[in-house]
């Protein structure tokens, strides 16, 4: 037989999005949908914008998101978190406040497969477009609602961002150093994990609504997706009653284990030893094989007890070598570990580069740039190449007349009473 050849489009090409996400944990759910195919119609109004789009006029000296530091003459258009997040997505604007965007908005609905959101739980209900209204609108459709504290319980109506989610999830709880106070990780880490799970929590749902033919709310909470992370430490102190602490880059079931010195100014390695098979490749790479049999490191519970001395003794072997070279020349031994990359070596890694994860975007306003893509790959279904995020309002035609019919002067109507438009209001 022959190669066979990919006949099949993008796994999601016929599947129709309402998008009205902002930050980071929703607008990643629906970026991934639209590089597996979904079109994605993402909903803002112009005195409301995604918070990605930035200020309508930045703060001077506010503007290190935006190419150059310069904001230019439509800065929301250029914010990076903007030209990021919402990629190979369609941009209108509807005031939902006002009865003609609601109107609009439900014919949008009747006419999509999937709605997400992540306002606060009650923001939606309040507007009058809340699950109960739009599945009334249109039953197959499957409302995704992602929230802080999920759509039940006393904290229903908690805001967060992921640096708060951390706290109260009880992440933070295990990352600093031994003896101090949590850390943050200053990277909003629960967002895109979030996104992940709205992505795959979705597809459940899609396969549910293809055997009963009716949509569903997906209730998913921000907060417990980060807890999730730590059903180990729950579990410790279930069985055990034992209290998870900092402990800095050590680990309780693993040593060596560490970010160690490399050659070069600030450049570092990862190392993490779980097993004995582990142990004795490293003690090979290191051309110290009679570590393995000195009884400061011959277990997991000596060598933890004698970290410091055994650090030392990596860290000689590090700072002779790249970082690069270090995790080489580990992994060529069985032993777990990786160069710790920057951004700029992160965009021109070789890896990666193999495996088109990044993508080059020419986008009119923000310029060339490298753009991730998905971190899987479909071997018979294409994933779609980035396309510049939209401006505002850029799809407000193509959506409004095309799609549910209204005329050029309907159109020019709902600009005119402010219902729609291109830029964004004072203030906003």
């Amino acid at each position: 037989m022959g190669a066979e050849r990919n006949e099949i489009g993008p796994a999601l090409d016929g599947l129709r999005v309402l998008d009205l996400t902002q930050v980071a944990a929703g607008p990643y759910s629906t970026m991934l949908l639209a590089f597996m195919g979904a079109e994605v119609i993402k909903v803002e109004s112009c005195s409301r914008m995604d918070i990605n789009r930035g200020r309508a006029r930045p703060a001077p000296g506010d503007t290190r998101v935006y190419p150059g530091g310069e904001p230019g003459e439509r800065p929301w258009n250029r914010a990076a978190h903007h030209v990021h997040r919402n990629i190979n997505k369609l941009s209108v604007t509807l005031d939902l406040g006002a009865p003609r965007g609601k109107e609009l908005f439900l014919d949008l609905a009747r006419i999509c497969d999937v709605l997400v959101e992540n306002y606060r739980a009650s923001v939606m209900d309040r507007l009058g477009l809340g699950y109960d209204a739009v599945s009334q609108a249109n039953p197959q459709l499957i409302y995704v609602k992602i929230s802080s504290q999920g759509d039940s319980g006393p904290e229903r109506d908690y805001g967060s961002l992921g640096s708060t989610l951390e706290q109260t999830a009880g992440l933070a709880s295990v990352t600093g150093y031994e003896g101090g106070p949590p850390l943050m990780t200053n990277e909003t880490y629960p967002d895109p994990v979030v996104g992940i799970l709205a992505f795959g929590a979705l597809m459940a749902a899609l396969r549910r609504r293809r055997a009963t033919g009716r949509g569903c709310l997906v209730d998913l909470s921000q907060r417990e997706v980060t807890s999730m992370l730590l059903g180990e430490a729950f579990l410790d102190y279930s069985a055990n009653g034992r209290t998870a602490g900092t402990m800095g880059n050590r680990h309780r079931d693993m040593s060596p284990h560490g970010v160690y010195p490399c050659l070069g100014d600030d450049m570092w390695a990862a190392i993490s030893v779980s097993a004995e098979d582990e142990w004795l490749g490293l003690c090979r790479c290191i051309g110290q094989p009679q570590l393995a049999s000195d009884s400061r490191f011959q277990d997991l519970e000596s060598r933890r007890r004698n970290q410091a001395e055994l650090d030392q003794i990596i860290s000689t072997w590090t700072l002779e070598r790249d970082h690069y070279q270090v995790m080489h020349m580990l992994q060529a031994h069985g032993v777990p570990a990786g160069a710790v990359l920057k951004a700029n070596e992160t965009l021109a890694d070789p890896h990666l580069e193999d495996r088109g994860f990044w993508d080059v975007v020419d986008h009119p306003e923000a310029g060339t740039y490298k753009q991730t893509t998905t971190p899987w790959i479909l071997s018979k279904n294409p994933r779609l190449p980035a396309i510049a995020a939209a401006g505002l309002g850029e799809h407000n035609f193509q959506v409004f007349n095309g799609l549910l019919g209204l005329s050029p002067g309907e159109i020019d109507d709902l600009v005119e009473s402010g219902i729609a438009g291109y830029t964004p209001s004072d203030g906003a």
